[in-house]
Order: C-alpha cells, then sequence, then structure tokens
C-alpha cells in the first residue's frame, strides 16, 4: 500500500509537469499556426527599436490591445506573398484595439522601403537589420521569415504563425484574441 501510495504521488508529479517549461517558449521549426492557452502564453520580451521612419516605437506601449507582429523581409517571396493578407487585416481591424508592427528583418532600409510602398503597408516597422530582435522572441526560429505573432492585452504570445499568413484563418486568430 505504501508503495502504491509513492507511485501515485510521483505519477501525479509527472502529469502536473512541475518544472517544466512554458509550452509558449518551445520553439516549433513546423510551418503553421500554434495557438497557446492562457496558461502556456509566454510574455513577449521589451521590443523596441527605431522604425523605417526614423521614429521609435516600443511594443510595451501597445499593452491593452492586441499586438500583431509580423517579421518580413523584402528579399524573402512569401512575405511577399503574405503582404497583401496583412494590409487588408490591418485595415480591417484599425480602430478596434488591434494594433500592427512590422520587423524589418536582415533588409537595407532602401528595400525596405520600396516593399512598403509597394504593397502600401499602413503601419510601422521596426527595423532589425541583425535579426537580434527576431531571435529573441520566444518560440520563434531563428531567422524564420514569415513568421507573425498575435499577442493578447497583457503582452502574451496567443498565436505564433510560422510561415505566410492566409485569410480567412489570420483573420479568424485575430478575432479571437480580441474576444478574449
Amino acid at each position: 500500500m505504501k508503495r502504491m501510495l509513492i507511485v501515485a504521488v510521483f505519477a501525479t508529479l509527472a502529469l502536473t509537469s512541475c518544472g517544466r517549461d512554458p509550452v509558449g517558449t518551445r520553439v516549433s521549426q513546423t510551418v503553421g499556426i500554434t495557438q497557446f492557452s492562457t496558461f502556456d502564453r509566454v510574455t513577449v520580451p521589451d521590443i523596441s527599436g527605431t522604425t523605417l521612419d526614423g521614429a521609435p516605437l516600443a511594443l510595451q506601449s501597445m499593452r491593452g490591445s492586441v499586438v500583431v507582429l509580423n517579421n518580413w523581409a523584402s528579399w524573402c517571396l512569401p512575405c511577399n506573398d503574405e503582404a497583401a493578407a496583412l494590409v487588408a487585416a490591418s485595415k480591417k481591424f484599425g480602430g478596434k484595439g488591434v494594433e500592427f508592427v512590422g520587423l524589418d528583418v536582415s533588409d537595407q532600409n532602401s528595400s525596405a522601403q520600396d516593399f512598403v510602398d509597394t504593397y502600401k503597408i499602413p503601419y510601422p516597422s521596426i527595423v532589425d537589420r541583425s535579426g537580434k530582435i527576431l531571435n529573441s522572441l520566444p518560440g520563434v526560429p531563428p531567422e524564420a521569415l514569415p513568421s507573425t505573432l498575435i499577442i493578447d492585452r497583457d503582452g502574451n504570445i496567443a498565436v505564433r504563425i510560422v510561415g505566410a499568413v492566409k485569410e480567412p484563418k489570420f483573420s479568424e486568430l485575430i478575432s479571437a484574441v480580441l474576444a478574449e
């Protein structure tokens, strides 16, 4: 009986995953969508920098809003493919408690500005020429372009998308986080 009690205690500890890493920090090399329950979400680190327009921007100033952080580069073909969906979603959710921010990775400012002008990107993009900010994002594979995070109002990662966003699913994901 005592032995069964010890086994039960260890089994309970194993099932509750004491000391486990939060699911949101686990890197997945798989292209696709990962939605995190509120218990598995991790906080986005302090992300700030200078935008393509030369203005300072800090994601933490957007707490209280849902934030869509899209990681892109002008030379990335899937980034070009998803640009229209991002622009459409930013217009759809603009003024409704959702902020969009780009993270321009490993790009020259002139090429990045051409990309923004070509696709008429209406939201700011932080310049991350070295890729350091991208590599600091929890659960995002290093150099994952494109990738997108939907961050809840508390600054936690609610959705991770590795690969190009696609409609209508992208808007559905934003709506779900907005409804929380």
